[in-house]
């Protein structure tokens, strides 16, 4: 059965749901509770298992918490007041997780020891509400990997919807090749930005930090769009529409800062690799594919 799409209307004070399957409407019932829930853009179905990593590893010693913020969505109808929600953390079932070619054993985070989470609002007139999560750089994170799984619970405001959750994984120590970087999770193809390495990656945060001194303005502009250390889950393409930070963000053709990518930070990444360690991989400036690997120039490609 293909997968539930749900279109909310408002139709004289009720709100109707259309499910795909059955090309038949279903009428929201004003008078349980309205619900709350997690969601991924551009993908319609309620039942999803939202997962996404966060590592202290690249950032500096001095660094002990960073804050970050969670949508949640509203099925239901606005209120003309402030209403306040509640989350809960719950056991992660998985034992071990491999992600970027590092593979951790996953602990349960504490709350007020590896996180912390702010009040918790549904604004007046708004459809969305947001977590405000403090995610706390440990000792323990060093070798293991922090789980904080959130589900809306039940208040006399709100309930959430079954199957529905959002994980935070934590880490710290060894840093994870991340989404964008890789190809596939079996085929590495380094077109982009060549082999995944520490010290590389380490190398690329810091010219696209440098974009800050040349060009503050672009840079606040980047940071909105693609998170402080490029860590963020999508990106608003020159359309208007929600794009996934995968590979090849950097210079798809729908990238309003494609440019900027190129400028400051492919191009000057390729040519200090290429000119400090010219045997250490696969430069070309030709064509690459999956079976031939490679790192092409940047200058070259687009």
């Amino acid at each position: 059965m293909k997968n539930l799409i749900f279109k909310i209307a408002v139709l004289t004070g009720t709100v109707a749901a259309f499910a795909s399957c059955s090309d038949t409407w279903l009428m929201y019932d004003t008078s349980q509770k309205d619900k709350l829930y997690f969601k991924y853009e551009n993908y319609p179905s309620l039942d999803q298992y939202l997962s996404t990593d966060f590592s202290f590893a690249l950032l500096d010693e001095s660094v002990k918490e960073v804050k970050k913020t969670v949508t949640v969505t509203l099925l239901g109808m606005p209120a003309d007041r402030d209403r306040t929600f509640e989350v809960r953390a719950i056991h992660d079932t998985t034992s071990n997780y491999t992600t970027g070619g590092v593979q951790r054993e996953l602990i349960d985070a504490i709350e007020n020891e590896d996180y912390t989470i702010d009040r918790l609002i549904v604004p007046a007139g708004s459809v969305e509400g947001q977590i405000d999560v403090t995610l706390k750089r440990t000792e323990k994170i060093m070798t293991k990997t922090a789980s904080l799984v959130l589900q809306i619970a039940q208040n006399e405001e709100f309930e959430g919807v079954p199957r529905n959750v959002y994980r935070f994984l934590i880490s710290d120590g060894t840093a994870a090749c991340p989404y964008w970087w890789y190809y596939s999770a079996t085929q590495q193809w380094y077109q982009y930005t060549g082999e995944f390495r520490q010290d590389k990656y380490r190398k690329l945060l810091e010219l696209y930090h440098g974009i800050a001194e040349t060009n503050p303005t672009l840079y606040a502009s980047m940071v909105e769009q693609y998170g402080e250390n490029i860590d963020n889950d999508y990106y608003t393409g020159l359309n208007g529409q929600q794009l996934r930070m995968s590979m090849g963000f950097m210079v798809n053709r729908q990238n309003p800062h494609k440019m900027a990518w190129l400028r400051y930070v492919l191009c000057p990444l390729f040519d200090y690799y290429s000119t400090n360690y010219p045997d250490l991989e696969y430069y070309t400036t030709g064509s690459v594919n999956v079976t031939t690997g490679g790192w092409r120039d940047p200058a070259n490609n687009y």
